[in-house]
């Protein structure tokens, strides 16, 4: 990975997004963000992403499914999770595929960002990070 660290945002809270985005971004961070599963997924073929952001309940396809999708796409990315709700089996399911965190909300942002720099410094490793 060379320069600044991309990251896809997938959240269909725009707030969410919208903020994420800024910080992210005032960080360094080359940030885009999309609401649903198929927007993701035409994104994610147009160009490939560092550190994917995936909320966990998105309308249509669930965050779960879009990491199962994405994953064979772009298996060198890292993956984390985002959920507002207790999910355990959906949280579950997407570390035992491979995602490497989970974030609760509220973000807090500096895991995230934390989380971000390690996929920078160390491309396709495995933290098992956690965040609540």
């Amino acid at each position: 990975m060379s320069g600044a660290p991309s990251v896809l945002v997938v959240d269909d809270s725009q707030g969410i997004c919208r903020t994420m985005s800024l910080i992210l971004k005032k960080k360094g961070f080359d940030v885009e963000c999309v609401g649903d599963g198929p927007a993701a997924i035409a994104r994610a073929r147009e160009r490939p992403f560092d550190v994917f952001l995936l909320d966990i309940r998105l309308p249509g396809m669930d965050g779960v499914e879009l990491f199962k999708r994405l994953k064979p796409a772009r298996p060198g990315a890292r993956y984390a999770m985002m959920t507002a709700y207790a999910l355990e089996d959906k949280v579950r399911e997407a570390l035992a595929g491979g995602a490497e965190g989970v974030f609760y909300k509220p973000l807090d942002l500096e895991k995230v960002i934390g989380f971000i720099e390690g996929a920078a410094r160390s491309p396709g490793g495995n933290p098992s990070h956690r965040s609540g």
